[in-house]
């Protein structure tokens, strides 16, 4: 009888890891995640724009990025000084009165938050690299809407991020699905300012 009932309780230990983890799961990835497209370059295709880029005697280089806490801002401006790149801030049109759930309900519904400003002089940027938080296991929707608001054909997109515990790829569903036909390479979770130095001078950035 003992028996019996020691493993009952097995069971139910099994059985409650296995729906936890389920449910962590289509917490972390929902199935709105799973259904997003990805159409960027290839690899082959993508490496074709980065080499074409890099001949260049000048290469212009712009660090787009959205910041909540700060966090990521105090990256941009520091791989905007390392690249010799010019900075330019993704700004919500309306800011988060709860970002908890505003953040949560855009990302899950995939909506395009209007911005506060705009980039006129995109057209003379080589290369753009775009930097976020993690929010949700996923990039913020303002994101989102500033990729989908320039012509970037041609031109190499570099996404990274800074986050305690998520790693950029998490972040990848949302971020490509706004990147149909795009260039987009080295992606980057921002940890350190030496991992920067390397993660930059493997990009093929020359120190400044």
């Amino acid at each position: 009888m003992r028996r019996k009932k020691l493993m009952i309780i097995v069971i139910s230990i099994a059985v409650a890891a296995v729906l936890a983890f389920g449910g962590y799961n289509v917490y972390r990835r929902p199935a709105v995640f799973r259904s997003l497209s990805d159409n960027s370059l290839s690899k082959c295709q993508t490496e074709a724009v980065r080499s074409e880029i890099f001949a260049k005697r000048d290469v212009k280089v712009l660090a787009a990025y959205f910041s909540y806490s700060g966090t990521t801002k105090k990256a941009a401006e520091s791989i905007s000084e390392k690249t010799g790149g010019d900075l330019f801030e993704i700004t919500p049109l309306n800011g988060y009165s709860n970002v908890y759930t505003q953040s949560n309900r855009e990302i899950r519904r995939g909506e395009r938050p209007a911005l506060a400003d705009t980039v006129e002089n995109m057209y003379e940027y080589d290369v753009v690299l775009v930097g976020y938080p993690v929010w949700w296991h996923a990039a913020p929707a303002p994101i989102n809407t500033f990729l989908e608001s320039y012509d970037f054909s041609g031109k190499l997109i570099i996404p990274f991020c800074t986050s305690g515990g998520s790693d950029i790829a998490e972040t990848m569903p949302t971020f490509l699905d706004s990147c149909d036909g795009l260039a987009v390479y080295g992606e980057k979770r921002i940890l350190s300012s030496d991992e920067t130095d390397r993660w930059l001078s493997d990009l093929g950035f020359a120190a400044q």
